[in-house]
């Protein structure tokens, strides 16, 4: 299911496969326990990075100490970069 992950999230500008979308969505949602936000496209609710961390979080427990929720992109990126 990981390859799935990051199959969709490492799609670029090309074919995306929506399939897989769904399906990692599905697996982030599981595990995280919690849904996407409604009415918004998959790899906007992925791009603050906060769904991430906390899946991350969820993987391996306090791996990411501080969750950036809000501020502009630049704080939103230190949550792709940690």
């Amino acid at each position: 299911m990981f390859e799935t992950l990051l199959k969709a999230l490492n799609t670029v500008a090309g074919k995306r496969d929506r399939d897989q979308e769904r399906e990692a969505q599905h697996w982030i949602e599981t595990v995280i326990g919690e849904k996407f936000p409604a009415g918004y496209v998959y790899e906007d609710c992925l791009r603050d990075g906060i769904l991430l961390c906390r899946l991350m979080n969820r993987l391996s427990p306090g791996i990411v100490p501080k969750i950036n929720t809000t501020g502009g992109d630049y704080k939103m990126m230190d949550n792709i970069n940690q």
